[in-house]
C-alpha cells in the first residue's frame, strides 16, 4: 500500500518526467496564451474604424489536462511514450484589457466589447476598451 502511495504521489508531483520537462510544458502553454492574445487582436483590428489593437487577457487559472488510466491498474496510459489526454479544460477567462486606435469612437468601442465577449466568454464587466495614447 505504502509503495502504491508513493507511486501515485510521483505521477501527481512529477508529470515532467512522462511528457517532456514541467519548465517546458509551462512555456508552451504561456506561449499558447499569447497566440491567442494575438490572433483576437488581429481580428479586432479587422472591425472598421478599430486600427491597431493591442489585446491582454487574463485566466482564473492554468489549463488543466484529464489523463487517461488504465481502469483495473490505475496507471497512466500511454501511446509511443506520451501520455493520453482524453480531454483538455481551458480556463475561464477573469478579464480582458483590449486598446485600439479607434475605441474614442463609441460605436468602435461598443463592437470590439461585443466581439471580446463573444470570442472569450468573459462577462462585458469584465471587458475594458480604451483608446491608444499613439493617436494623432
Amino acid at each position: 500500500m505504502v509503495l502504491i502511495l508513493i507511486i501515485g504521489i510521483a505521477f501527481i508531483a512529477l508529470p515532467g518526467l512522462f511528457s517532456g520537462s514541467g519548465a517546458e510544458k509551462n512555456e508552451n502553454a504561456v506561449a499558447q496564451y499569447f497566440r491567442e492574445e494575438e490572433r483576437l487582436s488581429e481580428i479586432l483590428s479587422e472591425i472598421d474604424g478599430a486600427g491597431k489593437v493591442s489585446v491582454m487577457i487574463s485566466y482564473v487559472s492554468t489549463m488543466e489536462k484529464d489523463l487517461a488510466y488504465d481502469g483495473e491498474r490505475q496507471r497512466i496510459v500511454t501511446s509511443d511514450g506520451d501520455v493520453v489526454v482524453k480531454r483538455e479544460v481551458y480556463p475561464e477567462v477573469k478579464g480582458v484589457i483590449v486598446i485600439a486606435d479607434g475605441a474614442g469612437n463609441p460605436s468602435v468601442r461598443q463592437t470590439i466589447k461585443e466581439a471580446v465577449t463573444a470570442v472569450t466568454g468573459a462577462a462585458a464587466n469584465h471587458v475594458c476598451v480604451y483608446s491608444s495614447s499613439n493617436n494623432d
